[in-house]
């Protein structure tokens, strides 16, 4: 036995039909929020930059940026234990050593609703 009648059914669809200009408008509104949104978080990181900042908490939201160095093929550790002179350890480092920044935004939780 059908829960839904044909007639039901033919006016969901209208609506559904109805609600699509609608939706596209919003994702057009939204594209543009978020490229204005990128532009900040750019330039945020930018100020975190240039300051040395490495965390920020704006409105509850954190800007985190975080610097890793890395040297090819060994591991730091495992090239201290190795080589007794720390200063052909920090030569090594200074020559082949890479460091690469990584920019994280964490959005505070939202919180249960029991």
């Amino acid at each position: 036995m059908p829960t839904i009648t044909a007639e039901q059914f033919n006016q969901i669809k209208q609506e559904y039909l109805d609600a699509i200009p609608e939706g596209d408008a919003l994702k057009v509104e939204l594209k543009s929020h978020n490229k204005d949104q990128k532009a900040r978080h750019a330039k945020i990181y930018q100020y975190m930059r240039e300051n040395n900042v490495m965390s920020t908490d704006i409105g509850g939201v954190t800007f985190e940026r975080e610097e890793k160095t890395t040297v090819p093929a060994v591991s730091l550790k495992t090239l201290e234990e190795i080589i007794e002179n720390p200063a052909v350890v920090e030569a090594y480092k200074r020559d082949y050593a890479k460091t690469k920044e990584s920019l994280k935004v964490r959005k505070p939780k939202r919180p249960r609703i029991e």
